[in-house]
């Protein structure tokens, strides 16, 4: 038969051919090794802990494979990154000490890879009940508004957040807030500010790690005042008892005070006054001194500045006639 014709050469052939094959796929396209670090690993199925009102919390940051390594032709490797890293834990195969095995793959060229290897072969869970907590958002300020003005009020469009997560989280969430920097304004502000948490020490909690906002931005409105110093105005009605007569010594401490408002109050003030009915000195026989509100005296729209004295003090000075 013709098949056995020079059947040494023709198995001298298939050798050269078997040892050609290996020379390319070993020589030319070698095997390598491709490293790729901090590898995320998706949980599946977590509904099937969610259904029954509980909820997963990754321990150890074991949701982050530190190294994976895969081993392939050189040609594959060259074609791969760490976008191609696929890493599952399928939550339904939790074991009974809360283990979940991770699975290695990509997402192309996988029946080219000869092996895929992590550092970490499992997540580690913590299995807890869902709580949920409501609290009312605090705002502040940082920074300093520009010179001649200050804040005036502060007010949200929405003053709760509702926040939900593993019930040892939850607890761990004291108070909530949001922060607006002022720094230079001269006009009020309205700005969609992040919601932060905190502890009982104040420290900023990690939303994303854990917890669940129902709302994670909220409207804040802060009011930028102008600034402006007027003098204080008095007036005496009335005489003094027969005998006595004012000196025409009145003095007013402070003689001039800070107000604050919107631009369009401030100009119209240019003094504030205290009326002569409230120093009536008929009959007297003594120098009056009086304290008042001065708050009681602001026109609409106008307000003590920050860190203004809420009072002031008057004297009307009387004295006998013929004494100096």
């Amino acid at each position: 038969m013709r098949i056995f014709h020079n059947w040494g050469l023709k198995l001298i052939s298939l050798v050269f051919a078997a040892c050609l094959w290996f020379f390319v796929t070993n020589y030319q396209d070698p095997e390598t090794v491709l490293t790729v670090n901090n590898v995320p690993v998706k949980l599946l199925h977590t509904d099937s802990v969610t259904q029954e009102g509980k909820v997963c919390i990754v321990l150890n940051d074991s949701d982050t494979i530190p190294v994976v390594t895969v081993t392939a032709p050189r040609s594959v490797v060259d074609s791969l990154g760490a976008e191609n890293i696929v890493a599952t834990a399928d939550v339904a195969d939790i074991g009974a000490d809360n283990t979940v095995p991770i699975v290695l793959t990509t997402n192309k060229y996988s029946d080219s890879i000869t092996s895929i290897v992590g550092s970490s072969k499992a997540v580690f869970l913590s299995i807890e009940d869902q709580e949920q907590a409501s609290f009312t958002i605090e705002a502040a300020v940082t920074g300093n508004v520009a010179d001649g003005y200050e804040i005036g009020s502060i007010s949200l469009e929405q003053n709760q957040v509702r926040v939900k997560g593993p019930a040892s989280e939850v607890e761990k969430v004291k108070s909530a807030g949001v922060t607006v920097d002022v720094s230079g304004a001269e006009n009020s502000i309205s700005t969609n500010a992040e919601i932060h948490l905190y502890d009982e020490d104040g420290v900023d909690l990690d939303i994303d790690k854990h917890l669940e906002l129902n709302i994670d931005k909220v409207m804040v409105n802060v009011e930028i005042l102008s600034k402006k110093e007027v003098p204080v105005k008095i007036a005496v009605s009335g005489t003094p008892a027969e005998g006595f007569r004012l000196t025409g010594e009145t003095t007013v401490e402070p003689g001039r005070i800070m107000v604050s408002g919107r631009r369009a109050a401030l100009e119209k003030v240019s003094e504030i006054s205290i009326p002569s009915a409230e120093l009536n000195v008929t009959g007297r026989t003594k120098t009056m001194t009086k304290t008042f509100i001065i708050a009681n005296y602001l026109p609409d729209g106008v307000q003590l500045a920050e860190g203004e004295l809420d009072t002031v003090k008057v004297t009307v000075e009387i004295v006998a006639i013929g004494e100096e």
